[in-house]
């Protein structure tokens, strides 16, 4: 990044449009400008950061001219920090703006479905049940910072609560501050991830040097008052240890899934809906787009640790779930077992990227997949060949829109799309799209 010398401490301008994160854009002194916590017409003042990939990057200080749709955020620390991304709008244009993101993908590849159904959503605030939080030590107060990341920066915000992370969460971060800067080593501990089931919640402590008795102590006595599992991770997630309160160490959280008489257990750093009441209605509206009978197969592709697959299994005849992840994988299998599931599902550990080779996708079979943001891969169209019906969950709209064109130049039609706002006040879309064989195939 240049210096910023070269650049204004603040910039005045005119917001001429919104970029596909939903920052606004305008230009000054002969360069583009991205404000965070600006809105099309209005006239700013912004806070220079820097410069990247030929855009100068900045966040709005004070507003000129406030368009009808601007609202006050409700977080104090907003637009510095970096959890959200557009709480200074109207939220009912947040999701018309997403939903116009979808429509924008889709027409690039002069995709057309036959219904394009009303936006999902849920709770604005105290939604999400799980976090990455980064950990500073700054030592002009002599204490640590712990928070989601700056906008466009690397530094902790200092904020002692967070609003948008689930009642129980929420207000651990300043009692998280005070407990790492009374560690032996806090500059040591660069982050830490918290989760909550529907029963009991967690912290994952990320350390770079040995925790000491005193350490220990100290969690111990965090884990007692908090009412939280703490766990210590000094290398990859293989070394994800609990460590309190005393118990079973192999103990899990858990959440339900009570319209779908499922009740899923997951470890501390699996992949999980962010979102629970968004979740809910994510699988209901899978379930009703596969369209399941009792004589119906189905295959799960990316299936994590069963979101989608168990539920599914109330039903089908049959369900394998495919996943990279061998650790998903087992805690699938202990799902299926812990909800009398094992006989009607088979979970594998697959390279989804790859070629497979398995007698189980040979006969005809109803297909379900949540892929990573970088899409379904190159062998979405192998696996969608003997699939009588897609439905395609994704969290990013782009490559949701090329890989329903790879379907349907195979011969599938794109019949219904579906926005679900999981991530509120960001720019995160997630999206159902339910495909059925065209009269052309």
């Amino acid at each position: 990044m240049p210096s910023r010398r070269r650049l204004p401490r603040t910039v005045e301008l005119e917001v001429l449009g919104q970029t596909e994160d939903g920052f606004g854009f305008g230009l000054a002194v002969g360069s583009k400008y991205v404000v965070k916590g600006a809105l099309p017409g209005e006239v700013v003042s912004a806070r220079v950061l820097g410069r990247r990939k030929g855009q100068v990057l900045a966040i709005t200080e004070t507003v000129q001219n406030a368009v009808d749709d601007r609202t006050e955020p409700f977080c104090a620390v907003f637009p510095r920090c970096g959890g959200c991304s557009n709480q200074q709008w109207e939220y009912r244009e947040q999701l018309k703006f997403k939903e116009r993101w979808v429509r924008r993908e889709l027409s690039r590849h002069q995709l057309w479905c036959g219904s394009f159904m009303p936006t999902q959503h849920g709770s604005t605030t105290h939604y999400r049940r799980r976090a990455r939080l980064g950990v500073r030590w700054i030592d002009k107060v002599g204490e640590v910072y712990v928070g989601f990341r700056e906008t466009f920066g690397s530094y902790v915000v200092d904020m002692n609560r967070c609003p948008a992370l689930v009642t129980g969460l929420a207000e651990l971060i300043g009692p998280l501050r005070a407990l790492i800067t009374r560690m032996s080593a806090p500059k040591k501990i660069p982050q830490v991830e918290v989760v909550a089931g529907d029963k009991a919640r967690a912290l994952v402590l990320r350390h770079l040097e040995p925790l000491t008795v005193s350490d220990f102590n100290l969690l111990s006595a965090f884990s007692n008052a908090y009412d939280v599992w703490v766990y210590g991770q000094s290398g990859g997630y293989e070394t994800v240890t609990r460590h309190f309160p005393a118990g079973d160490p192999n103990a899990k959280l858990t959440y339900e899934l009570a319209n779908d008489g499922v009740s899923i257990e997951f470890g501390p750093t699996d992949f999980i809906q962010v979102n629970s009441e968004i979740n809910h209605l994510l699988i209901s509206a899978v379930l009703k787009e596969l369209d399941l009978g009792p004589e119906d197969r189905v295959i799960d592709l990316f299936c994590g640790i069963g979101n989608f697959s168990l539920p599914a299994a109330r039903t089908a005849k049959s369900v394998l779930g495919l996943e990279i992840s061998s650790t998903s994988v087992e805690q699938a299998r202990r799902n299926a077992e812990r909800n009398d599931l094992s006989s009607a599902t088979t979970f594998l550990a697959s390279d989804l990227y790859r070629p497979i080779n398995n007698e189980l996708t040979k006969t005809d079979y109803k297909m379900l997949l949540d892929p990573p943001r970088s899409g379904a891969g190159p062998e979405l169209g192998r696996f969608a060949h003997r699939a009588k019906r897609v439905v395609y969950v994704s969290c990013n709209p782009t490559t949701f829109a090329d890989d329903a064109a790879v379907l349907d130049r195979i011969g599938f039609q794109l019949e219904r799309v579906q926005v679900f706002d999981m991530f509120p006040h960001t720019n995160h879309v997630e999206i159902v799209g339910s495909f059925g064989r065209s009269e052309r195939s």
